[in-house]
This record gives structure tokens, C-alpha cells and sequence, in this order.
């Protein structure tokens, strides 16, 4: 289900996962914790030459946390930066029309945000196919996006 992340990270959030009562968010969450990565510290990212941001389609819209987060931006100055963003979304039954307006959904939402902040957009969105509600991702996804940041690397640099 995590397979974006770094294997013993992954690793340590299939640990938590086994334990009464905690669910995979609670399990990632705590994974941060123990580790004492910040999920956010938004304004720390001005600092930064570049910024990624992502997070899975929900209902043609960007997640809860995801929002909250772009909330958070309001406030930071993040004009000059780097930006790219991208969203994982699941195979869908719909018809094209509809399938059109998903692609990308979240991910229109966070480049628009990251433009009207200013942010130079180094690569138009992208999805990520996944399985289910929570993935894993479908065949191909690791291999296109591990191009699409080599890409982004060149472009940056």
C-alpha cells in the first residue's frame, strides 16, 4: 500500500499497521513520528529551490489533508521556487468525458495554488494509477514517475 515510500520506511508503517486498532493512515502518521520527520512545516519550504506536491484524487477534488495543507501556504512567501505536482487517483469504470475531467483532478488544484503563489511550474501535472482506494500502484507507475523526476532534476539544474 506504501510503496511510494522508501522500503524500511514502508516497512515500519506494515508494523504499525499489525497493531490493535491502527488503521494505515494512523500507522503513517506514527512512522513519521518515531522518526521525527515533519509531515509539513510549510514555512520551512521557502527555503527550499523546489517543491513537490501531491496527494490522491477524491471525488474529483484534493484530499482533506491535502487541502489543509495548501491552507497552510497562504501565509508563506514561495514566489521564485520550483514546482511540480501530481495525484494518485484509481482505474475508474466512467465514461471518457468523465475519466477527462479526473485525470489530474488533485493535481490541477495544487498547481493552481502553487502558480498563483508564484511558483515556476517546471513540468505539467501528472497522475499515478492506483489500485483499489489505496493502491498499491498499477504496473509501470514507479518507472514513470522515476522518470518524470529525472526529468525534473535535469530541468532544475
Amino acid at each position: 500500500m506504501f510503496d511510494f515510500y522508501a522500503e524500511p520506511f514502508a516497512n515500519l508503517i506494515e508494523e504499525f499497521k499489525k497493531m490493535p486498532g491502527i488503521g494505515p493512515k494512523s500507522a503513517q502518521r506514527l512512522s513519521f513520528y518515531v522518526l521525527g520527520l515533519p509531515v509539513s512545516d510549510v514555512e520551512k519550504l521557502a527555503e527550499y529551490d523546489f517543491i513537490a506536491a501531491g496527494g490522491p484524487t477524491h471525488i474529483l477534488r484534493t484530499s482533506k489533508a491535502m487541502k489543509e495543507f495548501l491552507e497552510k501556504l497562504r501565509n508563506v512567501d514561495l514566489k521564485g521556487l520550483k514546482g511540480f505536482s501530481f495525484d494518485t487517483r484509481n482505474e475508474s469504470r466512467m465514461n471518457h468525458r468523465s475519466l477527462m475531467l479526473l485525470e489530474n483532478s488533485a493535481a490541477r488544484v495544487i498547481e493552481g495554488v502553487l502558480k498563483r503563489k508564484k511558483v515556476y511550474i517546471v513540468k505539467t501535472r501528472c497522475s499515478a494509477l492506483v489500485e483499489g482506494r489505496g493502491g498499491p500502484l498499477f504496473d509501470g507507475m514507479k518507472e514513470r514517475f522515476r522518470r518524470i523526476g529525472t526529468e525534473i532534476a535535469e530541468l532544475i539544474h
